[in-house]
């Protein structure tokens, strides 16, 4: 019993005591008054007990009230579950063609890939490819793109180029853009710059090995060779850009390849840009799509992606150790019965 209803018990009781002192012997006083002070009381009780459900209720329905918002905020705080990263993209082992890759590094200089597939030189064999490069075979539409399961590398060649949340261990995604361009080997040869002038001096050896080594003379001027940049999408969505802005052609004479920059920080659009840097902005995928044209026949030739950094397996050089040794166990383990079953047998 609550005190309240104690306290207005109490106070009727005593009410009905004093009437019975002050009422002396009048037996019909007495009676009369009697039950004027027992109704008294009665009501008084009453008024406690429906004061006190009234408070009774009133605390319950804060109560659940204050229940219902802590369960609703707690359903708020917990997030879905993440779902896994997956992409349909997969790294070419050979090329008939000419190797085209994306070149790219974020405002941090993370996500870094200089280097295509095919290319032997101990630069790129040190610093790693880590692309989807399109194998250019003749005029036509291609895609390149950068993954998130490819960018880290494998545990023979690791990207230096990508960072991890050091809380976490899960790798950043990429911020902006410093350079941003799509470079194909093995077409230039040296003898004009990007706007068709002849160049003073042609910086490139001879050679047959121009698609595989950029340094090597290549098979066009380049002033021939037309491109057009049709798509540019972070992890699948679409990014506004203005196509004639985009600079084509022998950018770099010190090399072969041929360059459709559509953004360099240090390069000849640096100052009016076809894309905003600052809308490039992924976790997962970088894809770029082109239309080429003016290569006329390609003739063909098998060259191998000789770079050791392909093929990286989603989630990176860890889980590559992990496959690894797996690999090791199951041909030590089968290894294992295949003596046992030589001995069995003798």
């Amino acid at each position: 019993m609550s005190i309240k209803k104690l306290a207005a018990i109490a106070c009727a009781l005593s009410m009905t005591t004093a009437m019975f002192a002050s009422c002396g012997d009048s037996d019909e006083g007495s009676s009369t008054d009697t039950a004027t002070s027992s109704a008294a009381a009665a009501d008084s009780a009453a008024a406690a007990d429906k004061a006190d459900s009234a408070a009774d209720s009133a605390a319950d329905s804060a109560a659940d009230s204050t229940a219902e918002s802590t369960a609703d905020e707690s359903s708020e705080a917990e997030e879905p579950p993440a779902e896994e990263y997956t992409d349909d993209f997969e790294q070419l082992t050979t090329f008939k063609g000419y190797d085209a890759f994306l070149m790219y590094t974020d405002n941090d200089w993370g996500w870094g890939n200089w280097h295509g597939l095919v290319e032997n030189d101990s630069k790129a064999l040190t610093e790693g490819a880590f692309g989807i490069d399109a194998d250019i075979t003749g005029d036509g539409e291609y895609t390149v793109a950068l993954t998130r399961k490819t960018i880290e590398g494998t545990t023979d060649v690791p990207n230096g180029s990508v960072f991890y949340d050091p809380d976490t261990g899960a790798l950043f995604g990429a911020t902006g853009a410093q350079v941003f361009c799509i470079d194909i080997t093995g077409i230039c040869d040296g003898t004009t710059d990007w706007q068709g002038a002849e160049c003073d001096t042609n910086l490139l050896k001879d050679g047959d090995d121009n698609r595989v080594n950029f340094e090597t003379k290549g098979d066009y001027k380049g002033t021939e060779i037309k491109a057009e940049v049709t798509s540019i999408k972070c992890d699948g969505e679409e990014i506004e850009f203005d196509a004639s802005k985009i600079a084509t052609g022998n950018i770099e004479n010190n090399n072969n390849r041929w360059r459709i920059e559509i953004f360099n920080t240090y390069g000849v659009n640096a100052a009016d840009p076809a894309v905003d840097p600052a809308n490039i902005a992924f976790e997962n995928t970088l894809e770029v799509t082109f239309k080429i044209e003016g290569l006329g026949e390609v003739a063909e030739q098998e060259n191998v992606a000789t770079n050791k950094s392909i093929a990286a397996p989603a989630g990176g050089a860890a889980e590559g150790d992990a496959a690894a040794d797996d690999s090791a166990a199951d041909e030590s383990a089968a290894e294992g019965d295949a003596a046992a079953d030589e001995s069995a047998a003798e």
